[in-house]
C-alpha cells in the first residue's frame, strides 16, 4: 500500500510539472476560450498558469462567436464598488469589482461603454471590458435623459440630452462633442402639459428623437439645422392587447370576461372612427414603462402598459405620424432597460423574437416570449401572461460586449 501510494505521489508530481511547463502561447489561447468560471478555474490550476492571468477576470474571451457576445446585465450592489454581471444566455451570474464607479451613476448604455455621471457633474465614459476610461467636461445640470450617438473612441461621437426640467415649459438640450472642452446648450418652449419620458433618446439620421411619456408622442430635435418639432402620433387599428402571433390559441378561461371586455372597448373604438378627417384619437393605456430602441434604421418602441404590465411593440411610420404595432421580432432580440435599451440578431435557438428586461424571478432573468405571449423565467418555475408576480426591475444596465468598439 505505501508502496503505492508512492508511486502515485511521483506520479502527481510529474503531472504538475508537465502543467507548469505548457508554453504561455498554448495558456494564452485556451485562456482565450474560457469564459467566467472556467477562466476563475484555470487560475487555479497551478501558480504558472495564474501568472499568465490579468489581475481582473475578463468579461468575455477574445474570441469573436456570438455565444460570447451575449449582452451581459450588470446590476450594481450595496458596496459602492460592487456589480453582479447577468449572463442572458448561461443564466449565470457573476459578482465583480469595479473601484472606477465608486460613488458614480450610469446614465446610458451603448457600444460596450458606460456613460456614468460622478459627483451629479462630473462625466465619464468607462468600458467594463476593458477598464478604460474617457473623462469628459463638467455639466452644469443634471440630465434627464442623454445618449451618445457612437463609441466614444470615434473622433464623431456626440453626447446629447435633455437637461432636468426648469420651467415647465422650456425643455434645455445640452450636447458635447469628444474632445471637445465646453457643452453647449439650447433651449425651446414647449407646451407645459409635456412630460419627456427619461428612457434614453434614439439618435437617427442626424435627429434625436424623444417619447413623450404619457400620450407617446415624439420630440424630435435636429442639431445640425438646430430644429425642433413635436410630432403627434397616431395608432394603427390594432388592439392594445399584448403583442403575440398565437395568443388567441393561448386564451385561459380566467381571462374570459376580460377579454370580452376588450372586444367591447375595441367596438366602441370602431364606432367612433367614423370622421376620419379628425385628428382625435382614443387615449391609449396608462404606460408603466417605455423604451426607445433603434432597430435597423427604423425606431421601435417596447411600451409596458396597464396594472398587469401588457406588452405593446410600436415601429414608428415617420412619414404618416403613426405607430405600427409589430407582431413579431423574426430573429431579433430586444435588451430593455431605463438607462439604455438595444436590438441584437440572434444566432442561437430559442433566443429570438424575446424582449429580455432587468427583471429577475428569483435568480434567474426574465423574458417575454412574442411566440406565445407569456413572460418566462429562465430556469423555469414562473410563466404568465402577466407580469404581476414579478418584482420591478433592477437599477442594472444592459451592455453589449464586441471587441471593435474596444
Amino acid at each position: 500500500m505505501e508502496d503505492w501510494i508512492i508511486c502515485l505521489q511521483s506520479r502527481m508530481s510529474k503531472t504538475y510539472t508537465c502543467l507548469a511547463d505548457v508554453p504561455r502561447d498554448i495558456l494564452s489561447l485556451i485562456l482565450s476560450k474560457l469564459f467566467f468560471k472556467d477562466h476563475c478555474n484555470f487560475k487555479l490550476v497551478c501558480k504558472s498558469w495564474n501568472l499568465i492571468c490579468s489581475f481582473w477576470p475578463p468579461l468575455l474571451p477574445l474570441i469573436d462567436l456570438p455565444e460570447f457576445h451575449s449582452p451581459c446585465l450588470m446590476i450594481p450592489q450595496m458596496s459602492d464598488c460592487s456589480w453582479t454581471i447577468y449572463h442572458s444566455l448561461y443564466n449565470n451570474s457573476y459578482d465583480f469589482e469595479f473601484p472606477e464607479l465608486m460613488d458614480s451613476v450610469v446614465l446610458c448604455s451603448k457600444y460596450g461603454w458606460l456613460l456614468v455621471s460622478k459627483d451629479e457633474f462630473m462625466l465619464f465614459f468607462f468600458n467594463p471590458f476593458t477598464r478604460k476610461k474617457i473623462e469628459l467636461p463638467p455639466t452644469t445640470k443634471r440630465f434627464l435623459s442623454v445618449c451618445f450617438t457612437s463609441p466614444p473612441t470615434a473622433s464623431d461621437c456626440i453626447i446629447f440630452g435633455i437637461l432636468f426640467p426648469g420651467p415647465r415649459n422650456i425643455i434645455y438640450f445640452s450636447y458635447i462633442k469628444v474632445g471637445d472642452e465646453e457643452w453647449k446648450s439650447k433651449s425651446v418652449i414647449i407646451a407645459s402639459h409635456i412630460a419627456i419620458s427619461s428612457c434614453p433618446p434614439v439618435f437617427l439620421n442626424g435627429v434625436y428623437y424623444f417619447v413623450e411619456w404619457k400620450f407617446r408622442n415624439i420630440i424630435a430635435f435636429d442639431l445640425i439645422k438646430e430644429e425642433f418639432e413635436f410630432i403627434l402620433i397616431k395608432y394603427d387599428n390594432c388592439s392594445e392587447e399584448s403583442t403575440s402571433v398565437n395568443e388567441e390559441e393561448e386564451k385561459d378561461e380566467d381571462d374570459n370576461s376580460s377579454e370580452e371586455s376588450t372586444s367591447v372597448n375595441e367596438e366602441e373604438e370602431e364606432d367612433g372612427d367614423g370622421d376620419e378627417g379628425e385628428e382625435e384619437y382614443e387615449a391609449p393605456p396608462i404606460i408603466h414603462e417605455s423604451y426607445l430602441i433603434e432597430v435597423d434604421g427604423d425606431i421601435w418602441c417596447v411600451f409596458v402598459t396597464g396594472n398587469e404590465r401588457r406588452i405593446i411593440i410600436r415601429k414608428l411610420n415617420l412619414s404618416e405620424h403613426l405607430w405600427m404595432k409589430l407582431e413579431s421580432l423574426g430573429n431579433k432580440c430586444l435588451y430593455v432597460s431605463t438607462i439604455g435599451s438595444f436590438a441584437e440578431s440572434s444566432d442561437v435557438s430559442g433566443m429570438g423574437n424575446k424582449i429580455y428586461f432587468n427583471k429577475f424571478h428569483g435568480e434567474s432573468g426574465i423574458t417575454f416570449s412574442l411566440t406565445s405571449g407569456r413572460y418566462y423565467s429562465f430556469g423555469g418555475g414562473f410563466a404568465s401572461k402577466d407580469a404581476s408576480g414579478v418584482p420591478e426591475g433592477c437599477y442594472g444596465v444592459w451592455l453589449k460586449p464586441t471587441l471593435y468598439y474596444m
